[in-house]
Formats: structure tokens, sequence, C-alpha cells
């Protein structure tokens, strides 16, 4: 079996300062990709946007909000290094291996509308390899 590395980038509106669930985006890459298995890496070039694996509900979210306030961490280059610029999945048998509640999720603390880019990055075996 061979590992192969396909690369793609998506680019995601964003009103600025809000959460993002981009699991569907990421789940069509999976799969116009062919994966079959191994480790899909979602990431965030944009300063001020940070790429979590959490719960998307509004409570969770909030809690999230409260604690970036806390910690003083709505200075954008701060929030980078607090939350982290990428998250990885495992993919099985096709399939983003995330369990039943969690997704995957760009944080925008910039306040900038428009577009931020994440790339996206899949090694692993693929049903053309």
């Amino acid at each position: 079996m061979s590992l192969d590395l396909k690369i793609y980038r998506l680019g995601v509106e964003s009103p600025g300062y809000t959460a993002i669930d981009v699991t569907e985006h990421v789940r069509r890459v999976v799969s116009e990709s062919g994966m079959l298995n191994g480790l899909v890496l979602v990431y965030s070039k944009d300063v001020g946007c940070a790429v979590i694996e959490i719960e998307y509900e509004p409570g969770l979210l909030a809690d999230l909000e409260e604690l970036l306030k806390r910690i003083g961490c709505l200075d954008t280059k701060l929030c980078d290094a607090v939350l982290g610029k990428e998250v990885q999945v495992l993919v099985v048998n096709g399939e983003l291996f995330l369990g039943q509640f969690k997704r995957v999720v760009l944080v925008d603390v910039s306040r900038v509308a428009g577009e931020k880019e994440l790339v996206v990055a899949l090694e692993g075996e693929f049903k053309s390899s």
C-alpha cells in the first residue's frame, strides 16, 4: 500500500467574529478525492482564524467565547496561538472519524468580513492508488 498526498484550498465567506461549521466542506473534499483511509489536516493561514474540533452547539460556542474573553484572547495574534491554526482528523473507510457530535469549526475573531482560506491536506490511501 502506498500513501499519497493531496492538497486542496477552500474559500469560506465570513462576516468576521464568528464560528463557522466547515465539516461538510471537508467531507466533500474527502469524498471527491477518493480517500479511503488516512489523515486530513485542515489549516487556516488567515490572521485571527483558527480551526478547531468542537461540538457546534450554541451554548458551548458561547462558553468558548467567554473563555477567550477571560484570558484576553480577543487579540487576533494571541488567539492564533491559543486556539491553534489547524486540526487533524482521521479518515476511516472514506468517512471522517469525528465521533457523534464533533465538528470541524473555523473560529474567526478577526472582525474582518470576507473570504477566509482553508488548506485541506489529505495523506493516506486513495481509491486510485
